[in-house]
């Protein structure tokens, strides 16, 4: 089968490789498809950031069908679409894995069935090789194309809601890619008071589609004006989707006072830097990260009422093949599309409505 691995810093490549074993509670998939992780994804490819062992196989945000169980796997069975699929590590191939999930085929694990049996934290991971996200199996009336979004949007849900996310806030979301517009939808589907984006010029439209009440070019020369006048008596809740170092400093003077702060951003979680004299009141920073899958239920209900758009971050159109991978990463750097869908079988597509079927059928 083939799979994405990254053999050195700059170097991606689809190869063939194995299929993976399934074990007592492992469950083998079929890929369907998987979106890019688009920072995370880059940073591994170009070992900034996150320090990488290689050669590692990537993609941690793919979907699939399962095509056979384990003999203790109780959660899953054949035929179930699965979240957060992927390869594991191949120690006979000397293989490292961020996820695996740009590949043919690739496992889930069940979780559930090993804590009912009483496996032990040590004897589960023998049997996942390595510790996974937990998937959870996608309802029929979520498309194949919008499925792997689940992934951004439980974790940023989660995330969002630690910090207190409620409705009647003034919530200031910096970023405008996948995660910074997936906080910005969170926020409308909460019934925030006020959404504030600061981003990119070129994604000021977008951010306006995905809940947002006031966007701001994060280049404007008079950004301090600007964030004064839209802050009023100060931001309830500010996310940093992006985690420049220091960049939150900017931020601080206005949150509102007992402000919760959170630096979502994978450069700022590594390399933190804050001065809380910057800021006006007092506030809480919030570093307690996310809990994915506590988020399913939620994020399936927010895209069945129509707050969380698939086509809003990629063209569920026009997805690329999976030996097109090194383009679709091209395609980003060049900021067209926040991220970008990948399909691991392109000679078996169907037509898929995506998410105009599930509001439509919603209110039907």
């Amino acid at each position: 089968m083939k799979a994405a691995i990254v053999r050195a810093a700059g170097q991606l490549s689809i190869e063939d490789i194995p299929l993976p074993a399934v074990n007592d509670y492992a469950a083998l998939c079929k890929i369907l498809y998987g979106a890019t992780c688009t920072a995370t994804d880059q940073h591994i490819i170009s070992n900034t950031v996150i320090q990488t062992p290689y050669p590692t196989l990537l993609g941690h945000e793919s979907i699939g069908r399962v095509l056979e169980t384990g003999k203790r796997v109780r959660h899953y069975k054949v035929g179930d679409r699965v979240t957060n699929t992927g390869v594991p590590p191949v120690p006979a191939l000397g293989l490292h894995s961020f996820g695996g999930g740009y590949a043919e085929y690739g496992l889930v694990f069940d979780h559930a069935a090993m804590r009912a049996d009483g496996l032990s934290e040590q004897e589960m991971l023998r049997y996942t090789v390595g510790p996974r996200v937990p998937s959870a199996v996608i309802p029929e009336d979520i498309p194949d194309t919008v499925a792997p979004m689940l992934i951004t949007w439980r974790e940023t849900h989660s995330y969002i809601h630690r910090m207190g996310l409620k409705e009647g806030l003034q919530v200031l979301v910096i970023g405008s890619g996948g995660n910074g517009l997936s906080f910005v939808a969170h926020a409308r589907a909460a019934a925030a008071h006020k959404i504030v984006a600061v981003g990119s010029a070129n994604r000021a439209d977008l951010a306006r589609l995905c809940g947002a009440d006031d966007t701001i070019d994060y280049r404007d020369d008079n950004l301090a004006d600007r964030l004064r006048a839209a802050a009023g008596s100060g931001f309830h809740l500010i996310v940093d989707a992006i985690g420049t170092t220091g960049q939150m400093d900017t931020y601080l003077p206005f949150a509102a006072a007992d402000a919760v702060v959170g630096i979502y951003g994978i450069e700022g979680r590594r390399n933190m830097r804050l001065n809380p004299f910057a800021a006006r009141h007092s506030f809480r920073f919030y570093h307690d990260g996310y809990k994915e899958i506590e988020a399913h239920e939620a994020v399936i209900r927010s895209i069945r009422n129509g707050f969380l758009k698939a086509d809003l971050f990629y063209p569920i159109e026009k997805p690329y093949r999976l030996d097109d991978l090194p383009a679709a990463f091209a395609m980003l750097r060049r900021k067209e599309h926040p991220k970008a869908l990948i399909q691991m079988h392109p000679e078996e597509t169907k037509p898929d409505p995506g998410n105009d079927c599930i509001i439509s059928c919603a209110k039907g």
